[in-house]
């Protein structure tokens, strides 16, 4: 055999090989759609959730492929600017970074973010809320599984400023 042919063989091979190691990756996109103000002395969900807890409530649509998120008490600026989220998709994580626009004020507290991430397939994922004030602290870290359990809650616990604070 000549090496002539050889090569555009071989060529065509590796050309095979490395376009079934491409994988398609989900367009998935992630949009704070709402948030409460600095939530100061009292809110609708103290009751439920106190101060001293950071919490994420999930509800997945599969008509839709939406995952709602719910931040509860999540920390930042009292004077944030816009407040925004990314997306990062590692695998089977979700890694959802929370963002402010500034923070001109001399004081944190807590806000209530609402989240849409959409084009999210039905399976298991590990999701990481990557939150700018938590620290060294407990981390919003957990894992769901949308077909089996579509909506649920996970919380951490806070207990360093602005978390926990006598308004």
């Amino acid at each position: 055999m000549r090496t002539g042919n050889f090569l555009p063989l071989l060529l065509f091979i590796f050309s095979l090989v490395l376009s079934g190691c491409e994988t398609e990756k989900q367009q998935v996109t992630a949009t704070l759609t709402d948030h409460t103000g600095c939530k100061g002395l009292k809110s609708a969900t103290d009751d439920v959730i106190p101060d001293t807890q950071s919490c994420i409530n999930w509800s997945y649509d599969n008509s839709s492929g939406t995952l709602s998120l719910t931040h509860i008490n999540a920390g930042f600026n009292c004077c944030p600017g816009k407040l925004s989220c990314s997306i990062e998709i590692a695998g089977d994580t979700l890694v959802i970074k929370e963002k402010e626009e500034s923070a001109m004020c001399d004081c944190d507290c807590l806000y209530d973010l609402y989240i849409d991430v959409n084009d999210i397939e039905e399976q298991d994922y590990i999701i990481s809320i990557v939150e700018p004030y938590c620290g060294d602290q407990q981390k919003l870290i957990f894992e769901v599984d949308l077909a089996g359990k579509p909506e649920g809650t996970y919380c951490a616990a806070r207990n360093r400023y602005p978390w926990g604070m006598p308004w």
